[in-house]
């Protein structure tokens, strides 16, 4: 092994050693794909023009050196030569304390939040980026928010989702009424309490996003309630780890079906990614079609799924409010779930319009108003979730 100043070569690797302690490794291999010179990117839109089999498979770092500039330059058998800023490699440190910090952060809540809701009003947000920011921060870490003095005219939910993303389009339309109606399609549109519950998990995907823009609430009853399904997840998970494995191991099927439509998909109840965090919760029991799973696991699967259920109508989790007109929930469809109580259509009207837009515009409208602001990226933004 040879060195270089603070560098240190071989074994397929490149070593830096910084001052105060910090130690840096990256493999050779991944060092050179992440070279942003004009000949390996495009310079105005960054995306690469090489493809990875254009890479020797035997390829290594010869030479290394830190500049008087502070960048890492590197010289590759393949005579490619590659400089790294090195607050760039700082920043994309891959060491497990570096990774853990750019996690997605949430905010886990309960019923206590009922003081500290996340609302905008929505004509000042319209007005000031910096109000819209802060507004899709406070989405982004609790999974839903509120906006305020939302015109009450038929339509707008689908002007505040174009706003916020894009409308996506379902056999519901662009935009759907949740009112009371005679042979209803969906227990939605009848008065009836409704359980928490995410929306649609029978497609694939589900919509990342739901609206839900009130245009009456004469009737009695009818008060909004929402859950963070990720508090519960990993409450179960707490509290009893193998119940929360095979819900997120074992997928069962949801549908939909009416004249028109028929709508099948299997999803895991508790979805986590590959560090074992929670990314989606998917749970709608008026959807919920059968366990295609071995016999052998049905039981134990059924005791997690009532498990889980039953975490799930825990009063103390339970976020209960009433949404007057012109007010507008904008929930993560994966994570927070909604439901309603029942309300009387014979004494009183209630009316709400909605919508769904797909997650990853919210996402990238927030990290465009961070740059529009010239508000720091934090480690957790570099995440994808939604």
């Amino acid at each position: 092994m040879k060195e270089a100043g603070a560098v240190r070569l071989g074994d397929g690797y490149v070593d830096l050693s910084q001052p105060g302690g910090l130690r840096l490794r990256f493999a050779d291999y991944w060092l050179r794909d992440n070279c942003r010179c004009r000949s390996c990117r495009h310079a105005g839109n960054g995306q690469k023009l090489y493809a990875i089999t254009d890479l020797p498979a035997d390829l290594s770092a010869s030479e290394a050196a830190i500049t008087e500039s502070n960048t890492l330059r590197v010289l590759w058998s393949d005579g490619h030569c590659s400089e790294y800023p090195m607050a760039w490699l700082v920043e994309h440190d891959l060491a497990a304390v570096a990774r853990s910090k750019r996690l997605r952060q949430v905010e886990l809540w309960d019923r206590g939040l009922i003081a500290q809701l996340p609302v905008a009003d929505w004509p000042a947000l319209l007005a000031d980026p910096v109000v819209e920011l802060g507004w899709l921060e406070r989405y982004h870490a609790l999974g839903f928010g509120l906006l305020r003095s939302v015109p009450c005219e038929p339509g707008t939910v689908a002007e505040v989702g174009d706003r916020l993303g894009f409308v996506r389009v379902t056999n519901y339309g662009r935009l759907f009424d949740v009112r009371s109606v005679l042979n209803p399609s969906n227990l939605a549109y009848t008065a009836v309490g409704l359980g928490a519950h995410s929306d649609n998990p029978y497609r694939h995907p589900s919509p990342g996003v739901q609206l839900l823009h009130c245009l009456e609430s004469d009737a009695p009853g009818g008060d909004t309630l929402l859950i963070d399904g990720f508090h519960a997840a990993q409450l179960l998970r707490d509290g009893d780890p193998a119940a929360f494995d095979l819900l997120a191991r074992v997928p069962m099927t949801f549908r939909y079906s009416d004249a028109a439509t028929d709508l099948v998909a299997r999803q895991t109840l508790i979805s986590i990614d590959a560090d074992g965090l929670v990314r989606a919760v998917h749970f709608n029991n008026r959807s919920a079609d059968w366990l295609d799973a071995p016999a052998e696991l049905a039981a134990d699967w059924y005791r997690a799924y009532r498990k889980f259920a039953l975490l799930l109508q825990r009063p103390e989790l339970e976020l209960v409010f009433r949404l007057n007109p012109g007010d507008c929930v904008v929930m993560q469809n994966d994570r927070t779930l909604h439901g309603r109580t029942a309300f009387d259509p014979g004494l009183g009207r209630r009316h709400l319009q909605g919508c769904y837009i797909d997650g990853d515009a919210m996402q990238s409208r927030r990290l465009v108003l961070r740059r529009s602001t010239g508000t720091a990226t934090p480690h957790g933004m570099q995440r994808q979730d939604q």
